[in-house]
């Protein structure tokens, strides 16, 4: 068995919950790599090639890992999820600065009219052009590069656990809407107008993943995301109403198909961890950020999920690697002996520590000698 086939075996036994000889350590490095590389981010977005080689190259200096979240990364790919503007570096912004999202005001109610009545899919192609610049035109090298990428991630005995991104109508519109509107002016106002536009939304998305899952595109997982459509920021009937329904019926369409559904949860998910008590056994990923508490979410769900995260990037980035190597094995001592995967919170910021990075693989390591 080579190291590439042992590693995955190593992801596939943590998810389903069997016993591993140590815990995979999945990379959320991202914006990261080109600085661990030391490549300007104007040139890392523009330079597939560049980008890729960035990727392999930042997640070999990370230490031992067993695999990745990402095999490229393009800043254009956030606008079509949150149908927002994205302000990029060597464009809009100096050549070594983050890509930024530029959330405003985009979409109004008037829009929703025109969604119901021409449908989803004409609405979303003019509003991709007019209103955030075109961004799937930006993306050709992006894609047509990605068979390449999987080809040199296969020779550097890489895996890659995600291939793409699930968002609800919630993450959709609360972006375009922008947070203040969306909530009060639509949620709050004209709950059942915006009923009626997540009902086209959704089965436009639930329509656009089967096709892909269906195809020989399938992904081995793919990103489920919680981001705003949480019990953080909504009441638990709005979050059970607006928001979960809908991110329930993404990851039944995963498991339908056997793809790894990837519960990205960015924010505090406390009072929400109760929901995904009832996901089939050894089949799915909850993955932190930093907010949750890990002790909670391995009592409520532990016996049913791997669990991945979920070293804050705010510790990454500022604290010494000792607190790092510290985290990481604590995580170790209360989130084993199965269904863990030692990751970032979320992405590895870009102005994250090398050595901070290192200590993820480092405390794996030490804590099975």
């Amino acid at each position: 068995m080579g190291l590439f086939e042992e590693r995955w075996d190593r992801i596939k036994a943590a998810i389903a919950l069997e016993p591993v000889d140590k815990a995979p350590v999945i990379s959320g490095n991202a914006a990261f790599n080109a600085a661990a590389c030391g490549v300007p981010l104007g040139d890392y977005i523009k330079d597939m090639e560049l980008n890729c080689t960035c990727n392999i190259k930042g997640t070999e200096l990370s230490g031992d890992l067993d695999g990745v979240q990402s095999m490229l990364m393009s800043p254009y790919v956030l606008p079509g999820m949150w149908l927002s503007q994205v302000s990029v570096p060597g464009v809009e912004l100096p050549d070594n600065e983050l890509w930024q999202i530029r959330e405003q005001e985009l979409i109004t109610q008037d829009d929703y009219h025109e969604i119901l009545e021409n449908g989803f899919d004409e609405w979303y192609q003019k509003f991709m052009v007019e209103k955030l610049g075109n961004p799937n035109e930006k993306l050709k090298d992006f894609f047509g590069y990605m068979p390449t990428a999987a080809k040199r991630f296969r020779e550097a005995e890489i895996p890659c656990i995600k291939s793409g991104n699930m968002c609800s109508p919630f993450e959709m519109l609360c972006g375009g809407r922008s947070l203040g509107a969306f909530l009060m002016d639509d949620l709050l106002e004209e709950p059942e107008l915006v009923d009626e536009v997540f009902a086209v939304i959704h089965k436009w998305n639930m329509e656009k993943f089967t096709k892909t899952f269906e195809s020989e595109r399938k992904p081995f997982g793919i990103w489920v995301g919680g981001w705003r459509g949480t019990t953080s920021t909504l009441n638990p009937a709005m979050f059970e109403h607006f928001s979960w329904k809908y991110m329930r019926e993404m990851i039944d369409l995963c498991l339908n198909y056997d793809v790894v559904p990837i519960c990205h949860l960015d924010s505090c998910w406390n009072l929400g961890l109760k929901y995904f008590r009832d996901i089939p056994k050894g089949r799915a990923i909850l993955a932190l950020d930093g907010k949750t508490d890990m002790q909670l979410a391995k009592d409520t769900v532990g016996e049913t999920m791997c669990i991945m995260g979920d070293v804050p990037a705010e510790m990454l980035a500022f604290a010494k690697p000792e607190k790092v190597y510290n985290y990481v094995t604590n995580l170790l001592n209360i989130m084993g002996p199965t269904g863990y995967m030692v990751c970032s919170g979320c992405d590895v910021p870009f102005n994250a520590r090398l050595e901070n990075v290192q200590m993820m693989a480092k405390a794996r390591d030490d804590f099975y000698k």
